[in-house]
Formats: structure tokens, sequence, C-alpha cells
């Protein structure tokens, strides 16, 4: 009972019930329906497996039987930032580049290890690390020019298994830190050169 403009008011037991049944309906749709934006999509499992890949827009997913894991479609960017690698010609350098990496396929994204960019990112460093072992530091600056999408190629090869696929591989900035190994590769270099043929 209250009161209401001097009026006493008091409450029929069915109104109350209907208002807890109200309630407990909303806390019930707002556990089960899920909203997916346009680039981003839910894999869901029922009872530990994989059922498939819902959205766009509005999303079923029941409670205690359905997990669900939601994953972005956007590009992202990673940084590899100061690597070393040694040339093929034994100087040190350290690297600096950019990713741009995709999910193309969400379920093996969900399923995968534990960070699967962070592997992106270390599957990016080992590709870059085993191009520059190829090269002359002379050859390097070609390397910076021009081999980013065939780079990207080798590193999509290992992370499709992850359901990503990388776009660009992209060195930004090759640093050649000035050590005695570098000093005498520069003084061998120049004897070569002024030797009489």
């Amino acid at each position: 009972m209250f009161a209401l403009d001097g009026q006493t008011v008091t409450w029929q037991a069915p109104a109350v019930w209907l208002l807890l049944g109200l309630l407990l309906l909303a806390a019930l749709i707002a556990r089960v329906v899920r909203v997916v934006g346009e680039d981003e999509r839910l894999v869901v499992r029922r009872l530990g497996r994989v059922t498939g890949v819902r959205g766009p827009g509005l999303v079923v997913v029941w409670p205690i039987l359905e997990r669900d894991v939601r994953v972005s479609l956007r590009t992202a960017g990673l940084d590899v930032f100061g690597k070393e690698a040694v040339t093929r010609d034994g100087v040190s350098v350290r690297v600096r580049a950019g990713v741009m990496a995709a999910v193309e396929d969400p379920v093996r994204f969900a399923t995968a290890v534990e960070g699967p960019l962070t592997a992106t990112t270390i599957v990016a460093e080992n590709v870059l690390r085993r191009e520059i072992a190829r090269r002359d530091l002379a050859e390097l600056p070609a390397l910076v020019a021009g081999a980013g999408a065939d780079l990207a190629g080798q590193v999509s090869e290992t992370t499709r298994q992850w359901g990503i696929r990388v776009t660009l591989l992209d060195i930004t900035d090759i640093q050649v830190p000035l050590s005695a190994d570098l000093i005498a590769w520069g003084r061998g270099d120049r004897r070569q050169e002024s030797l009489p043929a």
C-alpha cells in the first residue's frame, strides 16, 4: 500500500507478478541477445564445439549452452621495433617495420593459440631476419624500397593457420650501429676498391 494524492493505492498480486516477470524477461533478453557490428563476427561454441560464425546484426547466444568469442575483422597495424639482424657479410643492423594484418578466418582465429596477433609479429620478425641474412649490407636499400608484398606473402604462409592474412610488411627503417666490426668492414671494402686491376 502507498498513498497517491491522498488516496491509498494497494498493489494487486497479479500486477506485482507481471512487473517481476517483465524484469526477468528484460534481464534474459539482455543476457541472450548480442549486437554484432559490420566489422566483427561472433564465433559461437555450443558445449565446447564450434557451431559457426554469426553476425553482423542481432545475434542470439543461449547462456550456459553457448559461449561466444567476438572477432574483429578490421585491419590491424603491428609494429616490429628495433629487432637485430645480421647481413650476409656479417654486419649487425637494427630493423624497424610495420605489418598490416587482417582476420581471414574468424573460426581459426578464435580457436588459435593465445594471442595470434603477437604470434604474427614474431613470424614477421623471423622472416625479416632471414631476408636480411640473405643480403649484403649494400643490398639493404633495395629491400626497403620494394619487397613488402613478397615478404607479406611469406608471413601469410605461416599465419594462415591462425586465420590471419598479412597484406603488407613495410620496412620503414634500417639502422647500422657503428661498431668496430662495421669500421673494419668499411676499411676492407675501401682496400678492395683501391687495389689495381
